[in-house]
């Protein structure tokens, strides 16, 4: 068996977790995946990928009854941590089936609560990360800066660009929004949304039977592609020669990404972003939103008790994971 029980099952709630992540504006699937302290190992095997794969596979389907053929493909997946990203993928599934719409929920009717829940969530992680950074210089800690800014300075930017329907943008667009998918604390959508392509791929996907959106929705796919294979292999490169300044900025990255995941907003300043069904995207308005402070202590009740209670839950999943560590 590739993966004991346990493993198995920690891998599919992880997937779960770094799914939900996707969902929640200001955070990416990296944000939990460092966290969680399976950023490296996600890079390294998506990094492992490579034609060598892709023959294996074909030869398993056209000469499946070869032992020889059978044993160079179980090799193959050995090599790409195959088993990992299966489970891994199998907990994505199951966030978006049945934790999206949950979480769209919470966001819409109760997004102060849920805000902080996930910065409760956060912060007792953070110490993954932290345990990571090798080297604590005062150059690998400078490091932290861009991290934060970069993740804060987007915003101020939020709706000055109309965006545009041509091809070649969809593929640029599709290359940095899923490299900013890859990095902690940056979601895709936000920097779309920067970009002003996010109402356009919105559009698009409504009207995907259309020639002119086919065109655009696979140079934006090719785009992501593309930008998927080349900068997890720069975060690689970066991780074996520069560990600690990487972890370092990967830190500023999430730290950065509390601006956003702030529960107190002006949601009348946010954008009013329309998606496929018609409904306003309440994740938008809450990205897009200007932070405010509470009126009372009343208003902060609330937010408080979900921040200690993701607090409590952080802590517990940091044990549980030192836990399956130890086996």
């Amino acid at each position: 068996m590739p993966l004991t029980k346990k493993e198995i099952l920690f891998c599919i709630l992880n997937g779960f977790l770094i799914g939900i992540a996707n969902l929640i504006p200001g955070v990416s699937g990296g944000t939990f995946a460092l966290i969680l302290g399976l950023y490296d190992r996600l890079i390294t095997a998506i990094t492992s990928l490579n034609l060598d794969t892709i023959k294996v596979s074909l030869s398993l389907l056209v000469g499946f009854w070869k032992e020889e053929v059978r044993s160079r493909f179980a090799l193959e997946m050995k090599r790409i941590d195959f088993w990992f990203l299966v489970f891994l993928g199998i907990g994505l599934l199951l966030s978006v089936i049945s934790g999206a719409k949950v979480i769209q929920y919470l966001l819409q009717n109760h997004p102060e609560a849920t805000l902080a829940l996930f910065i409760g969530l956060i912060i007792p992680s953070l110490v993954v990360p932290y345990k990571l950074i090798e080297k604590h210089s005062i150059v690998a800690w400078l490091c932290l800066l861009p991290g934060i800014l970069l993740t804060i300075v987007p915003s101020f930017f939020m709706g000055e660009n109309t965006g545009s329907e041509n091809p070649i943008f969809a593929f640029v667009t599709g290359v940095i929004a899923i490299s900013a998918m890859i990095l902690p604390g940056i979601s895709g959508s936000y920097i779309m949304l920067v970009l002003g392509e996010y109402q356009i791929v919105i559009g698009k996907l409504s009207t995907i039977l259309e020639p002119s959106s086919i065109v655009f929705l696979a140079a934006f796919g090719i785009g992501c592609l593309l930008g998927l294979l080349i900068f997890t292999h720069i975060v690689k490169w970066l991780f074996v020669k520069y560990k600690s300044h990487t972890m370092t900025f990967l830190l500023g990255l999430i730290l950065g990404s509390f601006f956003i995941l702030w529960p107190f907003k002006d949601y009348a300043n946010g954008q009013a972003v329309v998606g496929r069904s018609g409904e306003v995207k309440r994740d938008i308005q809450i990205a897009t939103a200007k932070n405010i402070l509470p009126k009372d202590f009343g208003e902060a009740q609330i937010p408080l008790a979900a921040l200690v209670f993701g607090l409590v839950l952080g802590m517990g999943l940091n044990r549980l994971e030192s836990l399956q560590e130890k086996k």
